[in-house]
């Protein structure tokens, strides 16, 4: 017989004793204050910029909460490749990271907003939003939720997400932006065309959307009407992205075909 044994949900967090909250199936820890939200923070800030060689026991040992090195996303920028180095595998690999984390130090706003870990806010959502005319950090930081809900896709619930997201991280945005470069619209070999991934690729996928839109381009998530280019690697592919890419006559080209335009033009 098996014995079933009582699931208490905890009610307080385990690193900073903070109240949890569900959400849907997921119980979080809110506070602003809990080391934890800063690792988790840093790790998608890493993944959706697409920097190379910043690993997982990178940002852990960097947030550790018994001896932190960064308080914030932003001091990442701070940081000389002397201490990295105490957390890699040695001071080249160190300058690696450096190297991967300076260069991408102009970013459009709509790439910022999306990378700050806010529910619900994905590229395509941050690009609709400064599309609409929230087109500076002020702008953005003065947004509210009747201002959110009358932007295309974006509901009560979302809407109440974001602002709350936005305000919460207000300083860390104002702390970005003085160690950042924030672009207004690009002029380049993709400006105003649309473009879509779906299967691998040879650097990380967030790494290809940056590409693009360094090129003047508009990253969507999905494989619509109107869309100009579908990026795959793999032709064959059955993907629902395919599949709607040949509904509507989308253009389909490799990564190889994506680096050539870009290069090529001018």
């Amino acid at each position: 017989m098996v014995e079933v044994v009582e699931f208490k949900i905890p009610e307080r967090c385990p690193v900073c004793s903070g109240i949890l909250v569900i959400d849907g199936q997921f119980l979080f820890c809110r506070s602003k204050s809990c080391p934890v939200q800063l690792t988790g923070s840093i790790k998608v800030w890493v993944k959706r910029l697409g920097l190379l060689h910043w690993g997982d026991s990178i940002i852990e040992a960097l947030t550790d909460p018994d001896n932190p090195k960064v308080n914030s996303i932003a001091d990442l920028y701070h940081l000389e490749p002397e201490e990295i180095s105490i957390y890699t595998s040695g001071l080249k690999m160190a300058k690696k990271c450096w190297d991967t984390l300076h260069a991408a130090k102009n970013i459009k706003l709509e790439l910022l907003i999306a990378s700050l870990n806010i529910p619900n806010l994905a590229l395509a959502t941050a690009t609709d939003i400064v599309n609409a005319g929230y087109d500076s950090v002020e702008k953005i930081l003065s947004i509210n939720t009747d201002q959110l809900e009358s932007i295309h896709n974006i509901g009560e619930i979302t809407a109440k997400q974001i602002f709350s997201g936005l305000q919460e991280r207000q300083h860390v945005i104002l702390e970005l932006v003085k160690v950042l470069t924030i672009v207004g619209p690009i002029t380049g070999p993709l400006s105003g065309k649309s473009v879509c991934i779906t299967g691998s690729t040879s650097k990380p996928r967030k790494a290809v959307q940056k590409i693009i839109m360094d090129a003047g381009g508009i990253v969507k998530d999905s494989a619509g009407a109107g869309l100009d280019y579908l990026v795959t690697n793999e032709i064959d592919t059955s993907s629902k992205k395919m599949q709607n890419a040949k509904k509507y006559g989308t253009e389909v080209i490799s990564e190889v075909r994506l680096y050539e335009m870009i290069s090529s033009y001018g």
